[in-house]
């Protein structure tokens, strides 16, 4: 899925001042944390309530905290941790990708301007989504998921849907693909739904026509495998636009 935000949804999404913080909020061990100490309480709940008639509600209610005080300490070590990590984003960003503090700080000053477009996998807009969608500004792009799978638009070698990603068992499997000129890293999504998967290699290669976005073409006569040739294509890349 691919669309043009409304205003308020960016700013929602962009609701402290940065668009990056609020998606590198959708995962750590804080809200495993938080999330275990809920369920602690309900099963607390549950037991206090299941042998409420058999033990007394004196001895029911010493079990009940028994299970309940360890949860509410997670709990709060969870939203510590979680806060901790919100804090920290530009320094994780920094680490994870290779962007600098400048280039993270443009990217939240972009997210703002008119034309910033929305990728998704899924169709769902609640939060968890929002956080977990990628996003293209006028000279980067976010792909879409839980990882900060980050490019320089100009960067970008190759952004393609394939149905024949050769796997380690010898068979083949759909995926999204996308890399950068330099670096090892790849982005890649394997199993995506192919219309969402479509509409964004589609989109991706508008706002930079350069993009390879086909799994294999033919450049001066001689075929390419954009996937299982990754350092051939880089090195065409760089011969035919002059990259170093």
């Amino acid at each position: 899925m691919v669309f043009e935000p409304e205003s308020s949804l960016k700013r929602k999404m962009a609701k402290n001042g940065s668009v990056l913080q609020y998606m590198h909020s959708v995962a750590g061990a804080g809200k495993g944390l938080i999330a275990m100490g809920i369920m602690l309480i309900g099963i607390g709940a549950m037991l206090t309530a299941a042998l409420f008639n058999m033990m007394g509600a004196e001895r029911a209610m010493v079990m009940a905290l028994v299970i309940m005080a360890p949860s509410v300490l997670l709990i709060v070590l969870g939203i510590f941790m979680q806060k901790k990590r919100e804090r920290e984003w530009v320094s994780s960003y920094m680490k994870k990708t290779d962007m600098k503090e400048q280039d993270l700080r443009q990217i939240d000053q972009e997210f703002k301007q008119p034309g910033v477009v929305l990728l998704s996998l899924d169709n769902g807009k609640d939060a968890n989504s929002l956080k977990k969608m990628g996003f293209i500004t006028a000279n980067y792009v976010k792909l879409p998921g839980v990882k900060p799978s980050i490019f320089r638009l100009e960067d970008i070698v190759a952004c393609l849907y394939t149905k024949k990603m050769l796997c380690a068992d010898g068979g083949y499997d759909r995926a999204l693909i996308a890399y950068p000129l330099h670096g090892d890293w790849v982005y890649c999504w394997t199993s995506p739904p192919e219309k969402a998967s479509l509409e964004i290699v589609k989109t991706i290669g508008e706002h930079n026509p350069r993009i390879i976005t086909d799994h294999h073409f033919i450049y001066e006569g001689k075929e390419y495998d954009a996937v299982g040739g990754m350092d051939e294509v880089k090195a065409l890349y760089k011969r035919v636009y002059g990259k170093q």
